[in-house]
């Protein structure tokens, strides 16, 4: 079998299974390991396939945000059901929790409506870059010390940004980060992200807390976008809408 056959065949199987392991493609095309792993990188470099430990996944059938962020407003009710679910796990986690930051994400605004029903004490501070969620705290009024980043406003993601939200973090210590991700390629240990400037925010977040929490729901695991954000590994627990998973980072 030619080449350009073998890659046909490779990315219709891919296209109907969602994924497909090294092991069987070679038992699919009747050529050995070593081959398919040649042709996965022909097609990789073409921009037809993205390789994930073991195997690969069809970029052209997955889901793809483009590079132009999707606004606030348009992402706050998509998987609404999902998010409230996320954030009645998250609030668990704030129980002992002093200075927690909060990134802009819907995912994490969706705390909101979990924090004006707990009984828990409230949390002493609160830092975010994200306003609609510092507005929408300072609404409710419940009782917790809540800041903003300094930083540039991102015209679409209602997110503060840019070298001065990142300097605006200097000396500071969070007992808990929460951030969340446009998609999580679980197999790779990758998070992805929309922009580059909010990738950044979100690191440095990541860098200055004890804990640190990865929020989404699994519509976004297998799901690609421009930036590569936060490696899994740089995460201690995952909190979906199905709970909570302790990370095992020595994987990743």
């Amino acid at each position: 079998m030619i080449a350009a056959e073998r890659r046909r065949k490779l990315l219709n199987a891919l296209r109907k299974s969602g994924s497909l392991s090294v092991s069987s493609a070679s038992d699919l095309l009747r050529v050995s390991r070593g081959t398919v792993h040649r042709d996965m990188e022909a097609l990789a470099a073409a921009g037809l396939l993205r390789k994930i430990h073991g195997g690969a996944v069809p970029i052209i059938s997955m889901p793809v945000i483009k590079n132009s962020a999707v606004s606030f407003t348009e992402r706050r009710p998509v998987n609404a059901p999902a998010k409230e679910a996320i954030a009645r796990h998250l609030v668990k986690l704030l129980a002992n929790a002093h200075n927690i930051a909060l990134d802009a994400s819907t995912t994490v605004f969706s705390i909101c409506s979990v924090l004006k029903a707990a009984t828990q004490k409230p949390v002493p501070f609160i830092l975010t870059n994200g306003v609609p969620l510092f507005q929408e705290l300072q609404r409710l009024n419940l009782g917790y010390r809540i800041a903003l980043t300094g930083g540039e406003p991102h015209p679409r993601t209602d997110s503060l940004i840019g070298p001065l939200a990142i300097k605006s973090l200097e000396g500071m210590r969070f007992d808990l980060a929460v951030v969340s991700a446009v998609g999580l390629m679980e197999e790779e240990g990758q998070t992805y992200d929309a922009t580059a400037e909010d990738c950044a925010v979100k690191q440095a977040f990541l860098a200055r807390a004890t804990t640190r929490v990865l929020a989404l729901d699994t519509t976004k695991v297998n799901f690609l976008a421009p930036y590569p954000s936060s490696p899994l590994s740089d995460f201690d627990l995952l909190v979906t809408e199905n709970g909570v998973r302790e990370l095992d980072r020595k994987k990743h």
